[in-house]
Protein backbone atom coordinates (compact mmCIF):
# COMPACT_ATOMS: atom_id res chain seq x y z
CA UNK A 1 0.00 0.00 0.00
CA UNK A 2 2.85 2.39 0.90
CA UNK A 3 4.47 1.78 -2.52
CA UNK A 4 1.19 2.53 -4.29
CA UNK A 5 0.77 5.76 -2.32
CA UNK A 6 4.35 6.80 -3.14
CA UNK A 7 3.79 6.20 -6.85
CA UNK A 8 0.53 8.15 -6.72
CA UNK A 9 2.26 11.06 -5.01
CA UNK A 10 5.05 11.02 -7.61
CA UNK A 11 2.55 11.02 -10.46
CA UNK A 12 0.62 13.88 -8.84
CA UNK A 13 3.86 15.84 -8.47
CA UNK A 14 4.80 15.28 -12.11
CA UNK A 15 1.31 16.24 -13.24
CA UNK A 16 1.40 19.47 -11.24
CA UNK A 17 4.67 20.36 -12.98
CA UNK A 18 3.93 19.26 -16.52
CA UNK A 19 0.17 18.88 -17.03
CA UNK A 20 -1.53 21.61 -19.02
CA UNK A 21 -3.12 24.21 -16.80
CA UNK A 22 -5.68 25.55 -19.24
CA UNK A 23 -6.41 27.52 -22.40
CA UNK A 24 -6.47 31.24 -23.08
CA UNK A 25 -9.79 31.66 -24.87
CA UNK A 26 -10.58 33.44 -28.15
CA UNK A 27 -8.89 32.60 -31.41
CA UNK A 28 -6.35 31.16 -31.42
CA UNK A 29 -6.62 29.40 -28.07
CA UNK A 30 -3.27 29.26 -26.29
CA UNK A 31 -2.31 26.34 -24.07
CA UNK A 32 -0.47 27.35 -20.90
CA UNK A 33 1.24 25.77 -17.91
CA UNK A 34 1.64 27.46 -14.54
CA UNK A 35 4.21 26.55 -11.90
CA UNK A 36 4.38 27.98 -8.39
CA UNK A 37 2.42 30.66 -6.54
CA UNK A 38 4.92 33.44 -5.87
CA UNK A 39 3.87 37.07 -6.15
CA UNK A 40 6.33 37.82 -8.98
CA UNK A 41 5.40 36.40 -12.40
CA UNK A 42 7.75 35.25 -15.18
CA UNK A 43 6.32 34.50 -18.62
CA UNK A 44 8.62 32.14 -20.53
CA UNK A 45 8.87 32.65 -24.30
CA UNK A 46 10.12 29.61 -26.17
CA UNK A 47 12.34 29.67 -29.23
CA UNK A 48 11.89 28.61 -32.79
CA UNK A 49 9.90 30.31 -34.00
CA UNK A 50 7.48 27.40 -33.66
CA UNK A 51 9.17 25.15 -31.12
CA UNK A 52 7.00 23.54 -28.48
CA UNK A 53 7.67 24.91 -24.98
CA UNK A 54 8.54 21.54 -23.38
CA UNK A 55 12.26 21.59 -24.26
CA UNK A 56 12.77 24.40 -21.71
CA UNK A 57 11.73 22.08 -18.90
CA UNK A 58 12.66 21.10 -16.27
CA UNK A 59 15.64 23.48 -16.39
CA UNK A 60 13.65 26.72 -16.30
CA UNK A 61 11.33 25.27 -13.65
CA UNK A 62 14.07 26.26 -11.19
CA UNK A 63 12.95 29.86 -11.59
CA UNK A 64 9.83 28.93 -9.61
CA UNK A 65 11.92 29.33 -6.45
CA UNK A 66 11.60 33.10 -6.88
CA UNK A 67 8.53 33.60 -9.10
CA UNK A 68 5.40 32.03 -10.52
CA UNK A 69 6.42 30.62 -13.90
CA UNK A 70 4.02 30.58 -16.86
CA UNK A 71 4.88 28.63 -19.99
CA UNK A 72 2.75 28.65 -23.12
CA UNK A 73 2.86 27.20 -26.61
CA UNK A 74 2.79 30.01 -29.15
CA UNK A 75 0.05 30.00 -31.79
CA UNK A 76 0.07 26.93 -34.01
CA UNK A 77 2.63 25.13 -31.81
CA UNK A 78 2.26 22.20 -29.44
CA UNK A 79 -1.18 22.22 -27.86
CA UNK A 80 -2.14 25.72 -28.96
CA UNK A 81 -4.63 26.33 -31.74
CA UNK A 82 -3.63 27.04 -35.33
CA UNK A 83 -4.39 30.40 -36.92
CA UNK A 84 -4.46 32.06 -40.34
CA UNK A 85 -1.53 34.37 -39.68
CA UNK A 86 1.79 34.08 -37.81
CA UNK A 87 3.41 37.50 -38.03
CA UNK A 88 5.42 38.91 -35.14
CA UNK A 89 2.55 41.34 -34.54
CA UNK A 90 0.23 38.36 -34.04
CA UNK A 91 2.62 36.92 -31.44
CA UNK A 92 2.79 40.24 -29.59
CA UNK A 93 -1.03 40.39 -29.48
CA UNK A 94 -1.17 36.80 -28.18
CA UNK A 95 1.33 37.58 -25.43
CA UNK A 96 -0.67 40.67 -24.47
CA UNK A 97 -3.83 38.56 -24.23
CA UNK A 98 -2.07 35.96 -22.10
CA UNK A 99 -0.67 38.53 -19.67
CA UNK A 100 -4.00 40.35 -19.35
CA UNK A 101 -5.73 37.03 -18.62
CA UNK A 102 -3.25 35.37 -16.25
CA UNK A 103 -1.68 38.40 -14.56
CA UNK A 104 -4.32 41.16 -14.75
CA UNK A 105 -3.13 44.44 -13.30
CA UNK A 106 0.38 43.12 -12.66
CA UNK A 107 3.76 43.88 -14.12
CA UNK A 108 5.59 40.74 -15.18
CA UNK A 109 9.05 39.59 -16.21
CA UNK A 110 9.60 38.08 -19.65
CA UNK A 111 12.18 35.29 -20.04
CA UNK A 112 12.90 34.73 -23.73
CA UNK A 113 15.17 32.12 -25.29
CA UNK A 114 16.45 32.61 -28.87
CA UNK A 115 13.42 33.71 -30.94
CA UNK A 116 11.73 34.19 -27.56
CA UNK A 117 14.26 36.92 -26.72
CA UNK A 118 13.30 38.65 -29.99
CA UNK A 119 9.61 38.41 -29.05
CA UNK A 120 10.32 39.81 -25.58
CA UNK A 121 12.00 42.87 -27.09
CA UNK A 122 9.20 43.35 -29.61
CA UNK A 123 6.61 43.15 -26.84
CA UNK A 124 8.26 45.63 -24.48
CA UNK A 125 8.51 48.17 -27.29
CA UNK A 126 4.72 48.10 -27.59
CA UNK A 127 3.77 47.63 -23.92
CA UNK A 128 6.60 48.86 -21.67
CA UNK A 129 4.28 49.59 -18.73
CA UNK A 130 3.43 45.86 -18.51
CA UNK A 131 6.99 44.72 -17.91
CA UNK A 132 9.29 44.75 -14.86
CA UNK A 133 12.29 43.30 -16.62
CA UNK A 134 13.64 41.11 -19.42
CA UNK A 135 15.65 37.90 -19.06
CA UNK A 136 17.20 37.19 -22.46
CA UNK A 137 19.26 34.19 -23.54
CA UNK A 138 20.47 32.91 -26.89
CA UNK A 139 20.01 36.34 -28.42
CA UNK A 140 20.10 36.54 -32.19
CA UNK A 141 20.92 39.29 -34.68
CA UNK A 142 18.16 41.89 -34.85
CA UNK A 143 16.38 41.55 -38.21
CA UNK A 144 13.99 44.50 -38.10
CA UNK A 145 14.23 46.80 -41.12
CA UNK A 146 11.08 48.90 -40.69
CA UNK A 147 9.84 47.86 -44.13
CA UNK A 148 6.33 46.63 -45.00
CA UNK A 149 5.78 42.88 -44.85
CA UNK A 150 3.83 41.50 -47.79
CA UNK A 151 2.91 37.84 -47.83
CA UNK A 152 4.08 36.89 -51.31
CA UNK A 153 3.98 33.11 -51.06
CA UNK A 154 1.59 30.41 -49.92
CA UNK A 155 2.90 29.01 -46.65
CA UNK A 156 1.91 25.45 -45.75
CA UNK A 157 1.62 23.36 -42.64
CA UNK A 158 4.15 20.56 -42.19
CA UNK A 159 4.25 17.74 -39.70
CA UNK A 160 6.04 18.53 -36.42
CA UNK A 161 9.60 17.27 -36.34
CA UNK A 162 12.17 16.53 -33.66
CA UNK A 163 15.65 17.96 -33.73
CA UNK A 164 18.62 17.48 -31.41
CA UNK A 165 19.77 20.21 -29.05
CA UNK A 166 23.33 20.10 -27.73
CA UNK A 167 25.18 22.17 -25.17
CA UNK A 168 28.45 21.93 -23.27
CA UNK A 169 28.77 22.18 -19.51
CA UNK A 170 31.42 21.97 -16.80
CA UNK A 171 31.38 18.91 -14.54
CA UNK A 172 33.50 18.15 -11.48
CA UNK A 173 35.96 15.29 -11.94
CA UNK A 174 37.55 13.84 -8.74
CA UNK A 175 41.27 13.10 -9.10
CA UNK A 176 43.35 10.34 -7.45
CA UNK A 177 45.11 12.90 -5.22
CA UNK A 178 41.79 14.11 -3.84
CA UNK A 179 41.62 17.29 -5.88
CA UNK A 180 38.74 18.26 -8.15
CA UNK A 181 39.17 19.21 -11.78
CA UNK A 182 36.56 20.54 -14.14
CA UNK A 183 35.82 18.58 -17.30
CA UNK A 184 33.76 19.76 -20.26
CA UNK A 185 30.83 17.43 -20.95
CA UNK A 186 28.12 17.47 -23.59
CA UNK A 187 24.43 17.74 -22.74
CA UNK A 188 21.78 16.82 -25.27
CA UNK A 189 18.01 16.76 -25.46
CA UNK A 190 15.35 16.76 -28.13
CA UNK A 191 13.23 19.68 -29.35
CA UNK A 192 9.86 19.21 -31.00
CA UNK A 193 9.03 21.98 -33.43
CA UNK A 194 6.93 23.00 -36.40
CA UNK A 195 8.60 23.70 -39.74
CA UNK A 196 5.77 25.13 -41.81
CA UNK A 197 3.88 28.42 -41.87
CA UNK A 198 4.36 28.91 -38.12
CA UNK A 199 8.11 29.23 -38.63
CA UNK A 200 8.35 30.81 -42.06
CA UNK A 201 5.82 33.61 -41.65
CA UNK A 202 7.14 34.65 -38.25
CA UNK A 203 10.63 34.96 -39.73
CA UNK A 204 9.53 36.63 -42.97
CA UNK A 205 7.45 39.22 -41.13
CA UNK A 206 10.47 40.44 -39.14
CA UNK A 207 11.35 42.72 -42.05
CA UNK A 208 8.58 44.97 -40.71
CA UNK A 209 9.95 45.07 -37.16
CA UNK A 210 11.51 48.36 -36.01
CA UNK A 211 15.18 48.94 -36.80
CA UNK A 212 17.79 48.05 -34.18
CA UNK A 213 18.47 51.65 -33.12
CA UNK A 214 14.88 51.94 -31.90
CA UNK A 215 15.64 49.37 -29.19
CA UNK A 216 17.65 51.99 -27.33
CA UNK A 217 14.35 53.49 -26.17
CA UNK A 218 13.66 50.40 -24.03
CA UNK A 219 14.15 51.41 -20.39
CA UNK A 220 13.17 48.32 -18.40
CA UNK A 221 15.91 46.36 -16.57
CA UNK A 222 17.54 43.68 -18.74
CA UNK A 223 19.85 40.75 -18.07
CA UNK A 224 21.41 38.93 -21.03
CA UNK A 225 22.85 35.41 -20.81
CA UNK A 226 25.22 34.02 -23.40
CA UNK A 227 28.01 31.48 -23.80
CA UNK A 228 31.60 32.03 -24.87
CA UNK A 229 31.11 29.63 -27.78
CA UNK A 230 28.23 31.75 -29.09
CA UNK A 231 29.87 35.13 -28.61
CA UNK A 232 30.60 35.68 -32.29
CA UNK A 233 27.04 35.31 -33.54
CA UNK A 234 24.69 36.16 -30.69
CA UNK A 235 24.98 39.92 -31.38
CA UNK A 236 25.49 40.52 -27.67
CA UNK A 237 27.99 43.36 -28.23
CA UNK A 238 25.39 45.28 -30.21
CA UNK A 239 22.69 44.69 -27.60
CA UNK A 240 25.00 45.83 -24.80
CA UNK A 241 25.66 49.06 -26.71
CA UNK A 242 21.92 49.59 -27.14
CA UNK A 243 21.12 48.67 -23.53
CA UNK A 244 23.95 50.35 -21.67
CA UNK A 245 22.51 49.53 -18.24
CA UNK A 246 21.91 45.85 -19.06
CA UNK A 247 23.65 43.09 -17.11
CA UNK A 248 25.64 40.46 -19.02
CA UNK A 249 26.26 36.94 -17.74
CA UNK A 250 28.60 34.81 -19.88
CA UNK A 251 28.87 31.06 -19.18
CA UNK A 252 32.35 29.65 -19.75
CA UNK A 253 31.76 26.71 -22.13
CA UNK A 254 28.15 27.29 -23.16
CA UNK A 255 26.83 28.11 -26.60
CA UNK A 256 23.40 29.30 -27.70
CA UNK A 257 21.51 27.97 -24.65
CA UNK A 258 23.39 28.81 -21.44
CA UNK A 259 20.36 27.90 -19.30
CA UNK A 260 20.89 24.26 -20.38
CA UNK A 261 24.62 24.42 -19.70
CA UNK A 262 24.21 25.43 -16.05
CA UNK A 263 20.55 25.56 -14.96
CA UNK A 264 21.35 26.18 -11.29
CA UNK A 265 23.60 29.14 -11.96
CA UNK A 266 21.12 30.48 -14.51
CA UNK A 267 18.29 30.26 -11.95
CA UNK A 268 20.45 31.85 -9.24
CA UNK A 269 21.29 34.87 -11.40
CA UNK A 270 17.66 35.19 -12.52
CA UNK A 271 16.48 35.09 -8.90
CA UNK A 272 18.92 37.86 -8.01
CA UNK A 273 17.71 39.91 -10.96
CA UNK A 274 14.04 39.39 -10.06
CA UNK A 275 14.65 40.26 -6.40
CA UNK A 276 16.49 43.45 -7.35
CA UNK A 277 13.76 44.61 -9.75
CA UNK A 278 10.55 43.39 -8.17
Amino acid sequence: MQVILSIAMLLASLCSAFCQEGLIKSHPQLAYWKLGSKSEVVIVLHGGPAAHHAYLRPELDLLSESATIIYYDQRGCGKSERADSYTWQDHVKDLRRLIMTLAPGKKVFLAGSSWGSFLALLYVQSYPKNIKGLILSGTIKWMGQGKPYIRDSEFKYNKPHKQPMREKALAESPQADGTIELDTVEISKSIEAESGIQYHEAMASLISAPIADSLARIQVPIIIFNGKRSYQYDWVDHYMLLFQKAELQTFAVAGHDPWLSDPKQFAKRCSEFILKNK
